[in-house]
Parts: C-alpha cells; sequence; structure tokens
C-alpha cells in the first residue's frame, strides 16, 4: 500500500460508504464476501490527475518520441463504415460525445497545442488540407481508456479508410500513434495486434480482473457473482467482457462490470428494489467526493510468491521496495527473472504507472542490473540473491545465568 503524506486525505473504502453498504445488500449473504472484494478493487482516478499525468506524458511525447510536427485529435466513436473528412465526418469533437470525456481530452490537447511550437504541433488541423499544407508527419490520436480496444480501434479505421491518409502511411509520411491514460490487459492487446497503430502508449496498464491479486477462487467467484446478479448476464463482465475496474471522476466506463452500474437487477432485498452503487454511467457527486483518489491496497509479497520467489517474498518488504533509494527495484527485478520485460507488464505486476515502470527499468540498466533487451545480468542475479537473505537478528541484550562458568559481573542478582 503506498505511504502517506502526515494530513493528506485519505478516500474511503466503497464498501465502507453509504452506497456502498446499501449495494451491498442486493446479495445472499454467501455472496456478500465477494461483491466486497469487488467493490474495493475499484480505482477512482480524479480529473486533476487525469488532467496532469495526461498533459505531461504528451508534452514528454511529442518533444522525444513523435516524429513533428504532430497534429493532435481526441479519439471520439465512429461508425463501421465511417472515412475521416468524407461526408460529415470529422475529427472535431462534438458536445453529444461521450459523455464529455472526448470534450476533456479535448481540451487537454488545446492547451498542448497552445504550449508548444508549430514546429512541433499543428493547431486546428481540422482538415486534409491543413495536413498537407503543414507536412504533419504524425496523427496523434489520444483517449483516456481503451477497456475492449473497441473504439480505439474504429477510430483508426475511420482514418485509414480515406485514400490520401491510407497512402501517405504506407509511404511512411505519416505515422500513427495512440496514446491511452490508462487501457485494460485485454484491450491493449488487441489494439496492438491489430497493426493499425504504428506507435501506441498507455500511462496506467491494468486496472481489470486479470491484474488483481486475487486467488483462482476468488477470481471466479466475483466473475460467477457478477453474471448471476447482473440484470443482462451477457453484460455481467462489462462491455466485451473486458472486466475494467477502472472509473475516472467525469465518467463511469461501460466495461465495469453491470452490477455495479445497473440500477435495476437480481436483488435478495426483501423489498425486491435494486439498490444501486453507480447511477448508469454517473456517479453521484457525494459519493465522488469520498472515493476520489482511492486504489485497492496492494502486497507486493503475494506478488513475489505469484512468480515462485518465495524466499525473496519471506526476506521481508524491506528488500523489495528499495534498493539505492529507488523503490520497487529488487521486485521488479523478480518479475524479469520470470520474463516479464515489457514496461506495461512489470507496472501492472507492481502497481505503478507504466512510466514509473519505465524508469526503474532505466536505473536498473544504469546500475548493470539488466541489459538492453530487459534481461538480468550476473550483477542482477547477484542483487536478487541477496535480497533473500534474512537479515540476522541481533539480541541487544544479553540474557543472565547461574551456570560456573559465566562472568559473576554478568549473573542475575539474587
Amino acid at each position: 500500500m503506498a505511504m502517506r503524506m502526515r494530513g493528506e486525505r485519505v478516500p474511503a473504502r466503497p464498501s465502507e460508504t453509504r452506497q456502498g453498504i446499501e449495494w451491498l445488500t442486493n446479495f445472499a449473504p454467501g455472496d456478500t464476501a465477494a461483491a466486497q472484494l469487488l467493490l474495493n478493487s475499484l480505482h477512482v482516478v480524479s480529473e486533476t490527475t487525469f488532467r496532469q499525468e495526461l498533459s505531461e506524458q504528451l508534452r514528454s511525447t511529442l518533444t522525444t518520441d513523435a516524429n513533428v510536427p504532430a497534429a493532435l485529435y481526441s479519439v471520439r466513436s465512429c461508425r463501421p463504415t465511417d472515412t475521416m473528412f468524407i461526408g460529415d465526418v470529422s475529427p472535431l469533437v462534438s458536445s453529444g460525445d461521450g459523455g464529455g470525456s472526448e470534450l476533456i481530452v479535448q481540451n487537454i490537447l488545446r492547451a498542448t497545442e497552445r504550449s508548444l511550437d508549430t514546429a512541433v504541433v499543428a493547431r486546428s488541423a481540422t482538415t486534409i488540407d491543413v495536413l498537407r499544407a503543414r507536412r504533419v508527419r504524425s496523427l496523434v490520436f489520444v483517449s483516456d481508456y481503451a477497456g475492449s480496444g473497441e473504439e480505439c480501434l474504429a477510430y483508426a479505421r475511420a482514418w485509414l479508410r480515406n485514400a490520401t491518409i491510407r497512402s501517405w502511411r504506407s509511404l511512411k509520411l505519416v505515422r500513427l500513434h495512440l496514446m491511452l491514460f490508462a487501457s485494460t490487459t485485454a484491450g491493449l492487446r488487441r489494439i496492438r495486434s491489430s497493426g493499425l497503430y504504428d506507435q501506441v502508449s498507455v500511462i496506467h496498464h491494468g486496472m481489470d480482473f486479470a491484474s488483481m491479486q486475487w486467488s483462482r477462487q476468488e477470481a471466479e467467484r466475483v466473475s460467477e457473482l457478477c453474471v448471476e446478479y447482473a440484470r443482462r448476464p451477457e453484460e455481467g463482465l462489462g462491455w466485451s467482457r473486458s472486466g475494467g475496474l477502472l472509473v475516472f471522476e467525469h465518467t463511469v466506463p461501460n466495461n465495469l462490470p453491470a452490477i455495479l452500474r445497473q440500477t435495476k437487477g437480481r436483488t435478495r432485498r426483501p423489498d425486491g428494489q435494486w439498490a444501486p452503487f453507480f447511477m448508469n454511467r454517473v456517479v453521484p457527486p457525494g459519493l465522488m467526493r469520498e472515493l476520489v483518489g482511492y486504489r485497492p491496497e496492494y502486497d507486493p509479497l503475494l506478488g513475489l510468491r505469484a512468480v515462485g520467489q518465495v524466499r525473496l517474498a519471506r526476506a521481508g518488504e524491506h528488500h523489495t521496495r528499495a534498493r539505492g533509494g529507488i523503490r520497487h527495484l529488487v521486485e521488479v527485478l523478480a518479475h524479469v527473472a520470470k520474463g516479464r520485460r515489457h514496461p506495461e507488464q512489470l507496472a501492472s505486476a507492481v502497481a505503478v504507472s507504466v512510466p514509473a515502470a519505465r524508469e526503474i527499468l532505466a536505473q536498473a540498466r544504469r546500475w548493470g542490473l539488466v541489459d538492453d533487451q530487459t534481461r538480468l545480468t550476473d550483477a542482477g542475479r547477484d542483487e536478487l540473491r541477496a535480497a533473500k537473505i534474512r537479515p540476522r537478528q541481533v539480541v541487544s541484550r544479553l540474557r543472565g545465568s547461574q551456570e560456573p562458568y559465566y562472568p559473576v559481573a554478568l549473573r542475575e542478582s539474587q
């Protein structure tokens, strides 16, 4: 669990809020534990955190990694037959799209455009003629979240149906770059395997069923619960069965399990009325004030045991948390030893952001603990071996004895 500064507000556990207590009454006594586990596994991101982290990552990418000039766009919903710049299809975001998500991203993009030179970003590139005139080299699509990944894929296809855009990309004159604040494990895998994007960046990876520290029995019971109590069982695990657990202050994603979003369901309450937690895709203001910033507790020792590092887990938290001031370093090395080499995998495994995981790996390379292919070096293996040695406990005082050979000065008084 992350340490908090003195005086910092600690968010309430969802199960301890008034809505949470009421929501738990929907379930039979034997199902309450699984329902509480699901509820307390939510991640609740404030709009301030969302804006700050996405802005910082966007500026970093544009000034170091992207081909420039770049044109910035907020991912929006597209129909299967939409072609960008043909008919009424435009990258402009309307007030009716996405429940406000796209508009917030659009606001971040405009602020980024104003703060960077036109050699880096092409401002107001809303027509293909502007893209051509300004010789844009990257189309950067930005979204808050990829649950199933379908919206991001449909958006890319709408652009690539345009013959000019498709030709530019084929000639490597332009690259498609997707930037996400967060993504589920399945959603990110689906987007990358599609081949529609030349580069995909994500700040937070996981926050779904697949990334939780649940036992197999817990995962099965929670999944069964979601289907059993859902008003529509096919939506029990959220859109496209992606099992998301992320909630934003500005929206409730539709890949959240239906029992957390529905206003009617298969309740076990005596009055027969379902007690909702969220109201469809809206968080009640009072509830958000209690929950904002909440994230489930993370146990690094469970993560180590899950990859077979039992001795390292037994050595205690001191060795698994820090080395030379870098938190989580030894824990990351343990996961690298088991074949997890991508920053997204490591970020999910140790409950940090992807940029933080990249920085840990960069420091490990500087210290010679991993090589350029993110494989353990001999020094890295030595570091793990050293961390597995449990600190010797020293007794701070001598114990008295009446044995005749024991020094008189140290004998117990009679």
